[in-house]
Formats: structure tokens, C-alpha cells, sequence
């Protein structure tokens, strides 16, 4: 596979030799020095993303062992799929050798999730990795790009038909009687060359004195095949052997001691060697010779024709076959024979056993929805571990409606539970505590925080005695709660009880939750100290303790962007926001998404680049709108609102703010709305209502002094400040003007002052002269050209995205690629020309090719 080929694809009906050219292929390529080949197969319980992306990342283990290192790419790292498969991505980049993956069965694949995987794999894997892929029929995704880019090479069923010289090459091979060339065309003829039929015939033929009158005897339908394989191949086994192998084809793949254990006494050591001396359809799925598979054409024949009496220990071998899966660390396969077998009890066992190694392993527990339309609902509610297990899995990936339905299901279980008094009154305590937990936790992880306090309040009043984990999560909602309601030292108090109460109890992930809660609670606060003490503490502890878990190191990270931005330190804001997580616009909560989207514009604004930092806030608002986050597209808005105020752009910031509810005066209540307006109404009336502005000021500002919200008391005492000069009272502002001075050098902050350079600069003349009002000699804002002064090597994902570049891509492929959306792609794109000195793609291809960082030609 050299030039431009991405892709290989073998497509054909079961039977015609996928597999033996594509084995054949794969040990050639084994000794090369040039490529490495790795093998992958598939069946359907592969149609788990999860499960899927563990044999995916193995197979590439087993040929590129330096993967093994990345901590995200561990089976048991707890992180999503999209951050698993951002990573891989990010270390095959790195890899400078061509790897062949070989995927056999692709076509079983049918789940939505494990489709996405398997095209994100095809397309987005990076240029080192190529693919030879073999399936029944085209794949539903990832060949047409392919196609049309002239980087895939189709081999289908003409192609992989024998011929007649074939044929008879086969035929003597097999050492064969003789046969004229007549009954060889009619054998070609009546097969099509289809290779597993011909293979088939001459088993049947090794013990035929008339092969010409066999062959003209012969149906290559379906029908005909299964009578050969029925009545002329299998036929002639012994009838314990038979039962053996009809035993055996129960199971999707098997070893010698699967074997031993589930196809009853008497199964000899070397059954498996026997199966392939006799050529009796068994291949082989590892280069050690351990797990085999029949092909799947015998496979469905064996278990749909099981000889006489056999039927009734089909269920008692799927059983045994499971419990060695279930005793062997095999929990899904185990399941799966349970489910096959019908035996619903023992599925819901295995499955509930399994909750827990699971929620450790993957933290979303994918499998269970796997099994959940597999089983009777009937069944699994007597197992409410799975029920909850579930809920958590559609809370995790935010599966909005599913949840709700799941809620009021399992709250119509508990009613029906409670009727008919057949369980324990501390067991239905716990499960009405658990359905009130998820509640909460949903409302926080959908950004519902209003109104939510007393929920949270009410949980811990009633259950002070939860088990550690629950009562450590619920203390969290309320520490969430607290920042939505601004009862920041509650919050505090809450967010240090959850990691005290976590803490030794197995629970990580809550410590890290309640660590991002208290920076954020600091943040709302102001003090940003404090803030950013808490999560660089934060990113260490998921360094140690979570082995740097990207999403949680991604969260601290945009909590020290907003920090470092605020205490002008550019340089530094822009390396946090750089090492942000790929997947967190699909998966991050709203205060994080905020600070992000909040510091990139801030950035961009500072760079001179309106236009782009409009646009980002702008891709943040309708991200917002997509991910049913309305603080994130309020706040977004406000802060457009508030830019194209400090831009002259009045009008527009007008027009906004109608389209927000931003320029309303009055409010039935304090809501992020009324405290949205409470700071961009001001704006909107300095030039010509100052008083008037004076007047919608006055409760925003004893709020945010009585709330001790000190970063906000700033920004509100210099647009009062503002207004009294405009209003001709110059001795009031400079009191106003002193206090937020004084605010901003007990806190350090920086941006809120330079931010509305033209307010300072009016403030700074008008106190001119007053020795009660301080001037700073950081009022003065540093020359732009050394605002970004940083380290201007390229980060690992900007080289990634200088190859998507190169390759041709659009900017919504690339950002598929990564996992990303396009307004953090520009972010991206902006940061790269500006270090490669360039301003568009074909600048930044052509800087690095002269750099060296990426080839002059294509691969």
C-alpha cells in the first residue's frame, strides 16, 4: 500500500476468501521492514464503542508499543471515547512508520457510536495508518470521501471468484482424482467460484468414486450448500464429535479450555487441531493459535441445524460457556451467552456484577445500555443496581430525554414497589434517595443550578448517613447550587465537606469535581488567588491520582486561563488555553465552556482581531443554543453586548441587547438575566442618560458589595465612576474611582482596568491632582508586542492541525478530526499563523514546509 492508497476494501459475500487473502496478505506484510501490519477482528458484541475502541487500541499496541505509555489509551482509563480517540490520534501523528491495519467482519458493526469510531479510525487516524478492511457489504461510512480523493482500492466479488485454472490448481492441490476439463468448467459454473462452496465439494469429493456425477448433481444455492455440509461433510464425523463442534458453534469465538469446560465430557485436547487438519472451517483470531472461530457460513449452519436432541443442551452449554467467560475476566462475552440462552436471571447477575469493575474502568458503564433492549424489562428491575447504573451512563454521555424517561420509569417502579410491600423499607429508602441524587445531579450536569439549593438542601437533611460516594455528590449540587444562588461561603463549606467526605472512599473523580467547584466558587467570588491556588492543587491531584485524566486536567486549565488573564499575564493565559481538552465543547460543563470561550475572545480582542473574537464569542453562544446551555449563550451575549460598547459600536450593542433582554430595567426577581442587564444597561446609557444609568447602578452595586462579590464590585464601581463624571459630579466619581482602585490592587486584578482603556484613561484624568486617589503604574497597559511574548514552538495539537491543512480538509472536517468545534479550531488556526508568521492555510503550509515540520510532497 504505497502513494495515495488509504484503504483496501475486500468486499464479498461469506465464503469467497476475504479472510484467507487478507491472512496471506498480513503475513507478507509481517517481515517487512518499510510497514508494520496489525490484525483486528471483529463480531457483533463489538457494537459497544467502548469494547469496540479497547481491541482497536490493543491491535495498534501489539505493533506500536510505545502507545502503551499514554495513560489515556488504558483500557481502564475513565474517559470518554472521544478524548481515547483524540489521543490515539495524537500519538499516531508522532509515529513515523506505515501500519497496516487489517479489520476482518467490518460489516457486523451496525451501533451508531461504534460506526462513528470506526469512520473517525478510517478517515481522521492520521497518514501513518492504513487499512485493509473485509466485510460483506460496503461500509456505511468513512469509503466515499475515500473514493472520491482516489485513495481506496476496491476488490469485490468478480474479483475474488476463482477461476477455472484456479480451480484446478486447487483441485490438485488437494490431491484429487482426475477430471476433465468439462466437469471443472461445470464446477466453476455451478459455484461462481465462490471459494468456500468449491472448498466444501472437495471434502465431499475425498470419498466420492464419481465426482463428475457429484458435481452435476449439485444446487449452489443456500439450500444446497447446507445439505452438503449436513449430509456429506459433517455428516461423516463420528456423532460425539459432532455434537462437539455443533456445541462449539455456539460461542463466537473459543479456546482449548472454553472447549474443555462447555462442550460436555469426553472433548479430546487436540479437538481444535483436529477441526483445522480436517479443514473443517476453524480460523484462527491470534498469531498464538489460543482463539479460534468457525467461518461464519458453517458457523450459522451448526447452529441452526443442530442434530436430533441436541436443542436441549444448547441453553446448558451457552451457560457453561459463559460461566467460563464470567470466571476468566470476560464479563460481556459471559453476558452475552447468558442473553443467547434466554436465561434472564443469570444475565442480570453477571450484568450487576460487573457495574462496578465498569464504572471503575471506563466511568460511564456504556456496557449496561448495551444489554438494556437485549433484556426484559421485567427482569432487570429486579436488579435496580442496572437501572441506576443506566441512569448514570444517559446522565454522563447527556442523554437529556432518555434520562427523564428512565427517572419517572424508575420512580413508577418505586410506586409500584411501595404498593406491594414486598421490599425492605431501608432498601426503598435508598432507591428514592438515589432517584432524588440522580435529579440533582442531572439539573447540575444540564446547568439547572436555579432554584436548585433547597433540592440539595433537602437531600442532605433527610439522608446524612448516605453511603460516602452519594453523600459526597449530593454536597457537590449543593456547593453548585450555592455558586447559582451566590452563597459563595456555603458553597465553600459544601465543596470542602464533598472532598472530605470522598476522600478515602474510593472516589477521585468527586474529590476532582468538588476541587473545580471551590475554584469556580472563588472565581464568582473574586479571588482569584484563591481560585487559582485551588486548581493548580486541582490539575496535580488528577495528575496523581487520576493519571492525568483529560477532561478534569482540561477543566483546571480553564479556570487558570481566566486567572492568568485577569492578572495580565498573556503569555501564560494562552498556554492554559492550549492545553484545553479536544472533546470538552461536546462534554464540558457551562462554567467551563464560559471561561474558555470568554478568555479566547478577550485574547483575540487584545490581538487587535475584532472580527475574531466577536466571531468566537458568537460560535460560543450558538454552542450554547446546541447544547441546551442557556447561561453559556446569555453570557457569551452580554459579553459581546459589553465589547461592542468599548468598540463605539453602540447600535449594534443596542440591538443585542434588545434581541437579550439586556436593556430592561426592571426584573421580578434577581436572575442571570436581571444580572446581565444590571451591567450592560449602564454601558448602553453613559453618553446620554448618565443618571439614569447612576440609578440602575445603585442595587447592582450594594449586591455585589453585601454578596462579597469583589472582581464585579470593581467593574460596577467604574462604570459609576464613569457615569458621575459624565454627570458633572467629579468629586463622587473620584471616590468611586478610589475604592475600585484600592479593590483591584488588594485583589491584583489587572483587565477589568485595561480592558476599558478610554474609561481609565478619563478616570485617571479627571482624579488628576487628588491625593486620595492612587495611580498605579500598572494602569498603564504594556505595548502589544510583547502582550503574547511566549515559548513560539507548536504545540502538538497545532501540528496535528498543520497536516489536516496540508492534506486539503476543510475547517469541519479538521475539527471533527479532533473532536472540536469550529469556533475552537479558529482559535487554533489564529495561534498557529500567529507563530508561524502567516495569515492564511497556504502561508502556514508553506512556513512549514521551510521549517521542516511537515514534507514537501504528499505521503
Amino acid at each position: 500500500m504505497r502513494g495515495r492508497i488509504k484503504a483496501v476494501l475486500v468486499v464479498a459475500p461469506a465464503g469467497y476468501g476475504k479472510s484467507t487473502l487478507m491472512a496471506q496478505w498480513f503475513e507478507s506484510l509481517r517481515g517487512e521492514q518499510e510497514a508494520q501490519a496489525s490484525w483486528l477482528n471483529l463480531d457483533e458484541n463489538d457494537n459497544d464503542p467502548e469494547r469496540l475502541l479497547h481491541y482497536l487500541i490493543a491491535a495498534l499496541q501489539a505493533a506500536i508499543p510505545e502507545l502503551r505509555r499514554d495513560p489515556t489509551l488504558d483500557f481502564q482509563a475513565p474517559v470518554t471515547t472521544e478524548a481515547k480517540l483524540d489521543a490515539l490520534g495524537a500519538r499516531l501523528a508522532d509515529f513515523d512508520r506505515k501500519l497496516v491495519l487489517f479489520i476482518d467482519d467490518a460489516h457486523v458493526l451496525a451501533d451508531g457510536q461504534a460506526l462513528q469510531v470506526f469512520e473517525w479510525l478510517v478517515r481522521f487516524a492520521g497518514d501513518s495508518l492504513r487499512f485493509v478492511i473485509g466485510c460483506r457489504q460496503v461500509p456505511r461510512v468513512g469509503m466515499p470521501e475515500l473514493r472520491l480523493r482516489g485513495e481506496l482500492v476496491e476488490l469485490d466479488q468478480s474479483a475474488m471468484a476463482f477461476t477455472t485454472d484456479e480451480v484446478e490448481s486447487f483441485w490438485h492441490e488437494r490431491q484429487l482424482g482426475p477430471l476433465d476439463r468439462r466437469a471443472f468448467a461445470t464446477l466453476l459454473e455451478k459455484t461462481e467460484g465462490w471459494a468456500a462452496v468449491i472448498e466444501l465439494l472437495t471434502l465431499a469429493l475425498n470419498e466420492e468414486p464419481n465426482a463428475a456425477k457429484l458435481i452435476a448433481d449439485f444446487s449452489a444455492t443456500e439450500r444446497g450448500v447446507v445439505e452438503y455440509l449436513g449430509e456429506v461433510v459433517f455428516g461423516r464425523l463420528a456423532a460425539q464429535q459432532r455434537e462437539q463442534i455443533h456445541r462449539l458453534a455456539q460461542f463466537d469465538r473459543f479456546c482449548a479450555e472454553l472447549a474443555l469446560q462447555a462442550c460436555g465430557p469426553g472433548v479430546p485436547d487436540d479437538l481444535l487441531a483436529e477441526l483445522q487438519r480436517r479443514r473443517l472451517f476453524v480460523i484462527p483470531l491470534d498469531r498464538k493459535g489460543q482463539w479460534f472461530r468457525f467461518h461464519h457460513l458453517v458457523r450459522d449452519y451448526l447452529r441452526r441445524q443442530l442434530p436430533r436432541g441436541l436443542a436441549d443442551t444448547t441453553r446448558q452449554t451457552l451457560l457453561a460457556g459463559g460461566q467460563w467467560f464470567h470466571d476468566n475476566g470476560m464479563p460481556d462475552d459471559a453476558i452475552d451467552c447468558a442473553v443467547r440462552a434466554q436465561a434472564w436471571d443469570q444475565a442480570c447477575q453477571w450484568l450487576a456484577a460487573s457495574i462496578g469493575s465498569q464504572a471503575r474502568r471506563m466511568g460511564s458503564g456504556t456496557s449496561v445500555a448495551r444489554w438494556m433492549p437485549l433484556i426484559p424489562r421485567e427482569q432487570i428491575d429486579r436488579y435496580p443496581q442496572i437501572r441506576i447504573s443506566y441512569m448514570s451512563t444517559l446522565a454522563y454521555h447527556q442523554e437529556k430525554e432518555l434520562l427523564q424517561r428512565e427517572l419517572a420509569d424508575f420512580e413508577s417502579l418505586i410506586h409500584a414497589w411501595e404498593r406491594s410491600g414486598g421490599r425492605d423499607a431501608n432498601d426503598m429508602d435508598a432507591m428514592r434517595s438515589t432517584l432524588a441524587l440522580h435529579r440533582l445531579m442531572w439539573r447540575a450536569l444540564s446547568d439547572g443550578g436555579v432554584d436548585m439549593l433547597p433540592h440539595a438542601q433537602a437531600w442532605l437533611e433527610r439522608w446524612p448517613q448516605a453511603r460516602p460516594r452519594m453523600l459526597g455528590d449530593a454536597l457537590i449540587a449543593a456547593a453548585y447550587a450555592c455558586k447559582t444562588a451566590g452563597e459563595i461561603d456555603r458553597g465553600i463549606d459544601y465543596a470542602s465537606r464533598a472532598r472530605q467526605t470522598l476522600s478515602g472512599h474510593g472516589g477521585p473523580f468527586g474529590v476532582s469535581r468538588s476541587m473545580l467547584v471551590t475554584a469556580v466558587l472563588w472565581l464568582k467570588r473574586g479571588d482569584y488567588r484563591a481560585a487559582q491556588s485551588v486548581s493548580e492543587e486541582g490539575l496535580r491531584f488528577v495528575a496523581e491520582k487520576l493519571n492525568r485524566h483529560p477532561e478534569h486536567m482540561a477543566y483546571h486549565h480553564a479556570v487558570l486561563s481566566a486567572v492568568q488573564y485577569e492578572f495580565d499575564d498573556m503569555a501564560q493565559a494562552v498556554k492554559e488555553l492550549e492545553s484545553e481538552l479536544a472533546a470538552v465543547d461536546a462534554t464540558g460543563i457551562a462554567d467551563v465552556l464560559i471561561l474558555i470561550y470568554l478568555t479566547r475572545a478577550r485574547l483575540q480582542f487584545l490581538q487587535g482581531e475584532r472580527d475574531a473574537g466577536l466571531e468566537a464569542l458568537s460560535l460560543g453562544r450558538r454552542l450554547g443554543v446546541r447544547r441546551e446551555l442557556p447561561r453559556l449563550t446569555i453570557t457569551l451575549a452580554a459579553e459581546e453586548c459589553t465589547w461592542l460598547c468599548r468598540f463605539g459600536e453602540q447600535a449594534a450593542a443596542l440591538d443585542l441587547a434588545r434581541q437579550f433582554g439586556f436593556d430592561r430595567r426592571e426584573f421580578t426577581g434577581y436572575d442571570l438575566l436581571a444580572d446581565k442587564a444590571a451591567r450592560i444597561g449602564p454601558r448602553l446609557l453613559l453618553a446620554k442618560s448618565p443618571e439614569q444609568a447612576l440609578v440602575q447602578l445603585e442595587p447592582a452595586i450594594v449586591r455585589s458589595r453585601e454578596k462579597g462579590f469583589h472582581h464585579r464590585h470593581v467593574e460596577l464601581l467604574i462604570l459609576q465612576a464613569m457615569a458621575l463624571v459624565r454627570s458633572g459630579r467629579e468629586a463622587d466619581a473620584a471616590g468611586a474611582w478610589a475604592a475600585a482602585l484600592e479593590l483591584g490592587e488588594r485583589f491584583g486584578y489587572r483587565r477589568v482596568f485595561l480592558d476599558d482603556a478610554e474609561m481609565v484613561a478619563t478616570l485617571s484624568q479627571a482624579a488628576r491632582g487628588r491625593k486620595e486617589v492612587p495611580r498605579p503604574a500598572w494602569l498603564q497597559a504594556r505595548p502589544k508586542a510583547v502582550l503574547l511574548e511566549s515559548d513560539e514552538q507548536l504545540t502538538r495539537k497545532e501540528l496535528r492541525i498543520l497536516k489536516h491543512l496540508d492534506s486539503g480538509r476543510s475547517n469541519g472536517e479538521i475539527a471533527e478530526s479532533l473532536f472540536i468545534s469550529e469556533g475552537t479550531l479558529k482559535w487554533h488556526l489564529r495561534n498557529l499563523y500567529r507563530k508561524l508568521g502567516c495569515k492564511n492555510r497556504s502561508g502556514a503550509i508553506a512556513a512549514a514546509r521551510r521549517r521542516g515540520v511537515i514534507e514537501n510532497g504528499p505521503a
